[in-house]
């Protein structure tokens, strides 16, 4: 091949590259990315039923035993995270998605973060029918008592985005006292009619009848119609809402991760705030 064709060849390579990492479809490289700072090990918790549920334990690196509130992450549609170990690294689904993209962010000297999959036997199903069941609750509240017992957790938060929140509202019912908190972000409030819709559990739903804490965090321009903000603002009953203005280079799907649905270009400030609450019940009525 001439040298000039060969040039041309290594050019073309390089904007493919650089054009994957833009469009988010370099997750090794993503993922790399949300874990700086962080040390982290898969753990395979054997739920009480007899099957397993992987969840990644991250700690910011150096912070050692001082870290005490655990943060339970449950990520946007469909919620698999296909947690797994391949040639001694852990590897994921969904680096993409909000909460696991900037868990980093979240990680502190107290706070340490578990992203929780679905269980094993729910990597093909896990929707509505899951998510509102006495079984969800109960397999969550055995994850709940192995990060308390084995990992040092003193409190335990539980925070959703987007259609992870149809697990943080129904489990923020089912756990009272085992839980000291949930944070419900990118709400799932307006879903779709239709035989192949899901989130149909939050239509009518009252996070009021819920007796833990509980705070939303949604962008006033979230653009995904299922998950309106003047929705949640109609439906929160007192429970304090901090609103996310702003957002850097937008793109893809309105329902997808980076749009202001997924706090794209706020997400260091999102997950400041969610700590803050946590911590000290901090609450900005704007983020921007």
């Amino acid at each position: 091949m001439p040298a000039a064709n060969i040039a041309a060849h290594r050019r073309c390579l390089l904007v493919l590259l650089v054009l994957l990492v833009l469009l988010g479809l370099a997750p090794a490289a993503r993922a790399q990315g949300a874990a700086e700072g962080l040390s982290e090990s898969l753990h395979a918790i054997r739920l009480a039923r007899g099957v397993d549920l992987n969840v990644l334990i991250s700690r910011r690196t150096g912070s050692g035993d001082g870290a005490d509130v655990a943060v339970l992450l449950f990520p946007g549609y469909p919620g698999v995270l296909r947690l797994r170990e391949e040639a001694g690294a852990v590897v994921f689904d969904l680096n993409g998605n909000f909460l696991i993209r900037a868990r980093r962010h979240l990680n502190s000297e107290r706070v340490f973060t578990v992203a929780v999959d679905c269980p094993v036997d729910q990597w093909t199903d896990c929707g509505d029918a899951y998510r509102a069941s006495s079984r969800h609750v109960a397999d969550i509240a055995d994850v709940v008592a192995a990060v308390r017992e084995k990992h040092g957790a003193r409190q335990v938060y539980i925070v959703g985005t987007s259609y992870g929140t149809v697990s943080t509202s129904f489990l923020a019912l089912g756990l009272e006292g085992r839980i000291d908190g949930a944070v419900h972000t990118a709400t799932f409030t307006d879903p779709r009619p239709g035989a192949r819709a899901h989130g149909v559990p939050m239509a009518g739903f009252d996070w009021s009848r819920a007796k833990v804490p509980q705070l939303f965090v949604h962008h006033r321009e979230d653009p995904c119609g299922v998950t309106r903000h003047s929705s949640v603002a109609a439906r929160r009953r007192g429970i304090p809402l901090i609103t996310v203005e702003g957002a850097i280079n937008p793109r893809g799907d309105a329902c997808a991760a980076f749009t202001a649905h997924g706090f794209v270009g706020r997400e260091q400030q999102v997950m400041r705030a969610i700590h803050d609450w946590i911590i000290e019940r901090r609450i900005a009525a704007v983020v921007d």
